[in-house]
């Protein structure tokens, strides 16, 4: 994997939410490079800024949103430097990204195939005719059943599970370098969310696409990710291949968040006993300081919310961002 170039490297992103009596920080100073081929997993609770990340990547984000430092580049183009006309020939071309929530993602009043079409109309210059075409090979690719019949659909006659494969077939309509997924097994049932991942991990080996895999689930990331990268409060605080995080974690967080999963006592009952992390994500302003875990950290001592946490290196691909854990 480490011989594969960088598709994707984004250096020090800021990204701030202007407010009528405040500035709040969703990324700050966030660093990542994802490579060809391979699958990055961004891991983290609500509120930490997964989702802002992949919007500023793909530049969607809201109006109140600005990014204030930093840079992405996508195959050595800086993305921030792009025109909007620009940024539109690679979205759904060469970058492409699957929304949370298909249903309000989804246009309800246009077909299927229409929705899929679209974007080989728009980027590869075919015929209406011939993308069709392409847009049933692409729903028997997501496994969607009866693929002829699918085209003539609107979302609404679809289920969760089967809107969610047609938003992976407008994203993959034009094979993209990189496809960012966020949160694409959300409220789905298990069984559907397993066939969802297994279809991603096999378009991934078939086309070489690299994937930046957003969730909050470490199941999904122990089952689907190369190496994965754990956020909180809009920093990055430990990443490395998902072999060393898992099982060797070192940042208290992440530490929490595996102690967080379901475990079960050995004691006969088979109950359930879960971990609970007190306390909420804080809100991060310019002015704030420190390590933004430390409220709520176990091992936090005084300095820790006022100096800016250190970077420890655990193992070649392993490092973590902390003044005390060990």
């Amino acid at each position: 994997m480490n011989t594969h170039k960088d598709i994707l490297r984004v250096e020090n992103l800021s990204v701030h939410f202007e407010g009528l009596d405040r500035t709040v920080v969703a990324v700050n100073d966030l660093s990542f490079h994802v490579r060809s081929g391979e699958t990055l997993g961004i891991v983290g609770e609500s509120g930490c800024g997964k989702s802002v990340t992949s919007l500023a990547i793909m530049r969607l984000l809201a109006t109140s949103a600005r990014v204030v430092s930093g840079s992405i580049n996508f195959e050595d183009r800086d993305l921030l430097s792009l025109s909007e006309k620009q940024m539109r020939a690679l979205r759904g071309n060469q970058l492409s990204m699957i929304f949370q929530e298909p249903m309000t993602s989804l246009n309800p009043v246009f077909t299927v195939g229409r929705q899929i079409a679209e974007s080989i109309v728009l980027h590869q210059g075919k015929s209406y005719k011939q993308a069709l075409v392409d847009a049933q090979g692409l729903l028997e690719l997501v496994q969607v059943s009866d693929p002829a019949k699918r085209l003539s659909n609107y979302p609404y006659e679809l289920s969760g599970g089967m809107r969610q494969r047609v938003m992976i077939a407008i994203a993959l309509a034009c094979k993209p370098r990189l496809l960012i997924a966020d949160e694409p097994t959300t409220a789905l049932d298990v069984t559907i969310q397993a066939q969802i991942l297994q279809i991603l991990k096999d378009i991934q080996e078939q086309m070489g696409t690299a994937t930046v895999l957003i969730t909050h689930d470490l199941g999904v990331v122990a089952e689907s990710c190369d190496r994965v990268m754990v956020m909180y409060a809009g920093s990055k605080v430990e990443e490395g291949l998902v072999s060393d995080v898992l099982y060797r974690a070192q940042h208290p967080y992440t530490r929490a968040l595996i102690r967080s999963l379901p475990a079960f006592v050995d004691n006969g009952s088979q109950q359930p006993r879960l971990a609970e992390l007190p306390g909420i994500v804080p809100t991060i302003t310019p002015q704030s300081s420190g390590c933004a875990f430390s409220s709520r950290c176990e091992h936090a001592i005084a300095s820790c919310a006022s100096v800016p946490p250190a970077i420890i290196q655990a193992s070649d691909a392993h490092k973590y961002w902390c003044r005390v854990a060990s």
